[in-house]
């Protein structure tokens, strides 16, 4: 499952969405592309399917696509990354208002594009994810959203392969001067049980990358699968000075920080720093070189930078 996905885009379900887009551009760290090209701009009918709360009846509108759209996101591009920054208010009502009740600012799903969306979905659904969101335009899906938040606090959003003017898009945002060269990897995710999280990502027919081990360093257990062309690393602390023990215990199971792959470290560190970011910890463990930095000011996540 997901050799083929190619990463789209993170979502960061906020309420102050020009302050977190400020934010990490004042860092050096993203760079502000404006609202992101969704649906393809075709003469026709969309339709919108999606749950007023996560467990409650689906609740469905109908639109004429074509034309300009007023989207209310706006798109961080963080070197070969999207970080779909979404506003949203507390409370009830949509579900990404109830994950902002219940947790605060933070990533609540990952989208992928895929070629075969249709019978991936259908994999999922079969496996127990209900869909919690999907929106077509003239019948054919551009987009949904599968809920595999039982171990992890995550959901997959799926969306088929990019047409010729989102890769445009894309190309004219990595080719910003001031865009910076950094690879995502992937993410870090804390969990409380990492024995039934990694059978449930298994079950879910994702491949295992390394088997489950200890890192004496982080204090923590990890086990890592690949997921599309990204690693999820699920992290259960051992230790009760973890930051992810510290995540968990405010925020609950849940993507603790994203994960990126440099050619300088320490310069690129030095940089962040200097900008604003906090240091929070070093790890040199066996072959890999990491740095663990503070940018939660606005949005709530940490920033990860390895050696390549």
């Amino acid at each position: 499952m997901g050799e083929d996905w190619v990463l789209n885009h993170f979502g960061l379900m906020v309420t102050n969405r020009n302050d977190v887009l400020k934010y990490f551009q004042s860092l050096g760290m993203g760079v502000s592309v404006g609202p992101q090209p969704l649906l393809p701009h075709e003469e026709g009918e969309g339709e919108l399917t999606y749950y007023q709360t996560l467990h409650g009846n689906p609740i469905t509108f109908t639109y004429a696509t074509g034309g300009t759209h007023d989207f209310r996101d706006g798109e961080s591009q963080i070197g070969d990354c999207q970080l779909e920054v979404y506003p949203m208010n507390p409370g009830p009502g949509m579900f990404i208002s109830e994950y902002l009740d219940q947790k605060g600012p933070g990533i609540n799903h990952i989208c992928f594009n895929t070629p075969n969306i249709k019978e991936d979905t259908q994999i999922l659904l079969g496996k127990g994810c209900d869909l919690v969101f999907n929106a077509t335009v003239n019948g054919e899906t551009v987009e949904n959203y599968l809920d595999t938040r039982k171990f992890g606090d995550v959901m997959i959003s799926l969306r088929p392969s990019a047409g010729d003017w989102e890769k445009a898009w894309k190309a004219n945002n990595l080719a910003h001067p001031l865009v910076n060269k950094w690879k995502m990897l992937g993410v870090d995710i804390a969990v409380s049980n990492i024995e039934e999280a990694s059978k449930y990502y298994t079950d879910l027919g994702f491949s295992e990358v390394s088997p489950m081990a200890e890192d004496d360093v982080l204090k923590v257990r990890s086990h890592r699968f690949n997921i599309g062309p990204l690693i999820f690393e699920l992290v259960e602390p051992l230790a009760k000075d973890s930051i992810y023990q510290e995540s968990i215990q405010s925020r609950g199971d849940g993507i603790v920080d994203l994960v990126f792959l440099v050619k300088d470290l320490e310069l690129e560190v030095e940089k962040l720093i200097a900008n604003g970011a906090g240091l929070l910890l070093k790890e040199n463990y066996q072959s890999r070189k990491s740095v663990f930095l503070d940018t939660r000011t606005e949005g709530n996540i940490i920033t990860r930078l390895v050696q390549s």
